[in-house]
């Protein structure tokens, strides 16, 4: 019932995300910070961590959103889609972005 972060999603290839309202962030050189006003925890993120955290417009795919990185990164589609899943996964069970469509 659950992936490898733990969420209650299944997440796939086919799953659509968007960051949650209220989530303060800025990119500094690349990388990120995320304020979670209503948990008190700061979250710093990677290029590649932040590249995916950016791009979670509600509308994209993880598979979409990993074929963007393959061009960004030297990565394979395979691991920056099982990246992808799992660091979604993460970012729902901390409670920064929610699922807006399944595969």
């Amino acid at each position: 019932m659950s992936n490898s972060a733990g969420s209650m999603y299944e997440l796939g290839p086919g799953s659509s995300l968007r960051r949650i309202e209220g989530i303060a962030w800025r990119v500094i050189e690349e990388e990120a910070v995320l304020v979670n006003v209503r948990s008190d925890e700061v979250m710093h993120l990677n290029t590649s961590a932040s590249f995916l955290w950016s791009s979670l417009d509600g509308v994209l795919s993880l598979e979409d959103i990993a074929r963007s990185m393959t061009e960004e990164y030297e990565v394979t589609l395979e691991e920056a889609l099982a990246d992808a899943v799992v660091f979604a996964g993460m970012l729902v069970e901390k409670g920064v972005a929610e699922v807006v469509g399944l595969e």
